[in-house]
């Protein structure tokens, strides 16, 4: 922990103790170190499953009194759990060490997860997915709420804990529970790890060796695929990421890992979603599609740009009913694809730069002008003289299908599509009766 660095003299970090043997055991360590002493804030969570939870209590309270230690302490108010408590427990667990690290100011959190920890969720990620990121296991320091969450005693193991403890004649509580095989993690610790450790003495030691290789190993292959991404194409936010392709992009796979370990929500993907989203990208003939991932994520494909994104249905709903409006000259208006447009008088222009700027000239018959929504069936007449239908238009340029949607139009009284705003325009000539109008486009402020 010295060597680490991780915090100055007198910081506050914030260690999880349960009272068990491990947690214990951290805390007496920081406590004796002998450089870079922290300010210790000590976070305790009566879970008020057993009998044994208030004793516990007491005990981490009478602790802390005694050797002048901060402590903060949570109870967990819940009515009779039939399913889940394990996940409900730690999904707790963490919110309250998040409230107790902005309580005070704490950038460090520590628990005490040992090296038998790893070797059994290796084993657990392995039997329940196989997922290669979620096998890797735990990680010994990773980023957590606003700081990092340090792990110190994952390269030790849980006879190795026990006997210092006992060297230091450290108290502790065991946990009468863990000898209950009622859970997946307890089965694999009281079932199959003695069978495998019977096999190998070493068991444990491969498992954490195993784990720890293929952290390394991912870690090394998002930096070879970070090498890949084009930065200029890739563009992130809340729960979203998007990055255009290039045409004969290499390292596919690798790059969908990089996108998806830049969303601000870590999901994982099994091996058949992530199959599937890689078909999708490399299907010529479906330009456009999206699947369905987990926790309200999905994947979207328009050509050659592919985006990762939380489905927030306000966000995902489409403008299908903007409604249509009557254009005032030299007024600017909002579009529902992010644009703003107004169309001017030569006198009338402002002084300033445009996303785009068309000329059109105009009778006085073909006033009022009007803003709609596109139709497939719209035509924009082109300068060689001949037309092109807005679905032709909408293909050519590879628009998506929400860009599709969105569209909208700028029709004369006459009926003719002076543009589709933002993408064509269609060609203009002078005439003896026409004046000059200039239609500019902008991204909406």
């Amino acid at each position: 922990m010295e060597q680490q660095k991780s915090w100055g003299k007198d910081e506050p970090i914030v260690v999880a103790v349960s009272t068990g043997v491990d947690s214990m055991v951290l805390l007496h360590l920081l406590q004796n170190l002998k450089k870079r002493y922290p300010r210790i804030i000590v976070a305790h969570v009566n879970h008020q499953l057993r009998a044994q939870s208030t004793a516990e209590e007491l005990f981490i309270r009478n602790y802390c009194k005694k050797h002048h230690l901060q402590l903060e302490v949570a109870h967990w108010h819940h009515q009779k759990i039939s399913s889940g408590m394990e996940n409900k427990a730690r999904v707790l667990r963490y919110n309250f060490f998040k409230i107790v690290m902005q309580q005070y100011h704490a950038k460090i959190l520590l628990t005490a997860h040992q090296q038998n920890d790893q070797a059994e969720t290796v084993l657990m990620k392995l039997i329940r997915s196989g997922n290669l990121n979620e096998v890797q296991g735990i990680q010994a320091v990773r980023p957590f709420y606003n700081g990092i969450l340090f792990r110190p005693l994952l390269n030790f193991t849980r006879t190795e804990i026990k006997t210092y403890a006992q060297q230091h004649q450290l108290d502790w509580f065991e946990d009468s529970t863990n000898q209950q095989n009622i859970t997946m993690r307890n089965r694999i610790r009281n079932q199959i790890m003695p069978g495998l450790i019977k096999e190998n003495k070493n068991a444990v030691q491969h498992l954490a060796d195993f784990a720890y290789q293929l952290q390394r190993q991912t870690v090394d292959n998002l930096a070879m695929a970070n090498d890949l991404l084009e930065n200029d194409e890739l563009q992130t936010g809340k729960d979203f990421v998007q990055y255009r392709l290039l045409k004969k992009q290499a390292g596919v796979k690798e790059i969908l890992q990089v996108l998806l370990s830049k969303l601000t929500t870590k999901i994982h993907l099994t091996e058949k979603q992530l199959s599937e989203v890689e078909k999708l990208i490399n299907n010529s003939q479906k330009p456009q599609g999206r699947i369905n991932l987990e926790s309200g994520f999905l994947f979207q494909k328009n050509y050659q740009l592919i985006k990762f994104y939380k489905n927030n249905n306000h966000q995902d709903k489409i403008s299908h009913d903007f409604p249509s409006f009557m254009v005032i000259l030299n007024h600017w208006y909002s579009l529902p694809n992010g644009k703003s447009f107004g169309v001017f008088t030569t006198s009338s222009l402002p002084a300033q730069t445009f996303l785009r700027k068309s000329i059109f000239f105009l009778t006085s018959n073909q006033f009022p002008l009007q803003v709609r929504k596109s139709d497939f069936h719209d035509r924009i007449k082109l300068k060689n003289g001949g037309n092109k239908s807005v679905r032709r238009l909408f293909i050519d340029k590879k628009l998506t299908n929400e860009q599709r949607e969105n569209a909208m139009s700028l029709v004369a009284a006459d009926g003719k599509v002076l543009a589709v705003i933002g993408f064509q325009e269609s060609s203009s000539k002078l005439s003896a009766d026409s004046e000059k109008y200039i239609l500019v486009v902008n991204e909406r402020d």
